[in-house]
């Protein structure tokens, strides 16, 4: 897109951190699924009341980037080549979802590390977490499902390709932590999976991180073809 537009940043109201969560560490996958770059990401959830004005935020920057991206491809119309099929404007899903009990899933990630636009050089970018005061954590706890935060956001969005229509995604900028349910440390990582006899640990020591993020002015933008990428 040929002129600038500035991201709203957004912070979500309290909500509960579901399973699987990557925030003291971020997620290099495994095996075939290996990355070099690390990824934080967190789904969650917020009831519907709570989380209503965040959706209309949303949805509303989604439609005025599609609405412009629509209109630059009306202007300036792609080549095609000879015998291929136009990509035409679709959009995707939007990075939350509606659950049935009254509550609503929100999913949100962002890289440990970007390329800065000066130097070319790869910057570390610790995900920046802090208590209920606003003070960093200097060691980052092994948060886990169950555990209440906020999330500092800011939206993304990116247009469409041949394998993800024109979207929002939800870059964590910052964490506050407002109550700690660590890793292991109970049902909410096991469900119906519990079992009640079986070997107990004892309190573990928690994992440490650093929170200290590069210049986000100097950031290269997300991958396109991680978009649709939780």
């Amino acid at each position: 897109m040929s002129n600038f537009v500035k991201r709203p940043q957004v912070i979500t109201p309290r909500g509960t951190v579901e399973p699987y969560a990557y925030i003291s560490k971020p997620d290099f996958g495994r095996d075939h699924f290996a990355t070099e770059r690390g990824k934080y990401k967190l789904a969650l959830t917020i009831p519907t009341d709570e989380a209503q004005p965040l959706i209309d935020k949303i949805v509303k920057w989604h439609e005025e980037s599609y609405a412009r991206r629509l209109a630059e491809h009306k202007k300036n119309p792609p080549q095609v080549q000879r015998g291929k099929k136009p990509l035409l404007p679709y959009e995707g899903d939007l990075p939350f979802v509606e659950n049935d009990d009254g509550t609503v899933t929100f999913r949100m990630s962002s890289y440990d590390r970007f390329e800065d636009r000066k130097t070319g050089k790869t910057v570390m970018k610790p995900l920046k977490v802090s208590d209920s005061r606003g003070k960093a954590l200097a060691e980052v706890p092994n948060i886990s499902g169950g555990s209440e935060v906020k999330v500092k956001l800011t939206l993304l969005d990116y247009g469409w390709t041949p394998t993800t229509g024109a979207s929002v995604k939800l870059q964590i900028d910052a964490v506050m932590l407002l109550k700690l349910v660590e890793f292991g440390g109970g049902e909410e990582d096991w469900g119906d999976e519990v079992e009640e006899d079986g070997f107990v640990a004892e309190d573990a020591p928690a994992r440490s991180e650093g929170s200290v993020g590069g210049d986000e002015s100097d950031e290269v933008p997300f991958d396109q073809d991680d978009a649709g990428d939780f």
